[in-house]
């Protein structure tokens, strides 16, 4: 559509409704977040009772104290030990996906909860 209401595809100007706002469907929905919300369900309930979602680094993630310095422009180091941490960011099955795991074990986390949380939305 563009500003003067016609299709930018036909140059057709869509008949006239009652209201501007076509239907749409939600087919899923999926996620994590940081704070255990690993459903929209919860995602909403943490956001409505103002959970506080961002912790101190989980040593299983990487050692805080090699690389942390409260001096703000320390090379190779860092100035916080808090972020917002994902559960479950080691636990995949390739196999379910079709993927080798040994490529598995090199793909970004972030594809691979992508991957995860698509199937949950469209399941």
């Amino acid at each position: 559509m563009t500003s003067t209401g016609k299709d930018i595809h036909s140059g057709a100007t869509p008949p006239a409704t009652d209201s501007h706002y076509e239907a749409i469907a939600i087919v899923g929905m999926g996620c994590r977040f940081p704070g255990g919300a690993n459903s929209p369900a919860q995602f909403w309930e943490n956001l409505r009772s103002g959970t506080h979602s961002i912790t101190e680094t989980p040593e299983s993630r990487w050692n805080t104290d090699a690389f942390f310095s409260r001096e703000k422009n320390k090379k190779a180091k860092m100035n916080t030990k808090w972020g917002g941490y994902i559960d479950g960011f080691d636990e995949f099955d390739p196999e379910f996906f079709g993927i080798a795991p040994r490529e598995a074990k090199f793909m970004d986390p972030q594809q691979r909860k992508l991957l995860e949380v698509s199937w949950e939305a469209l399941e």
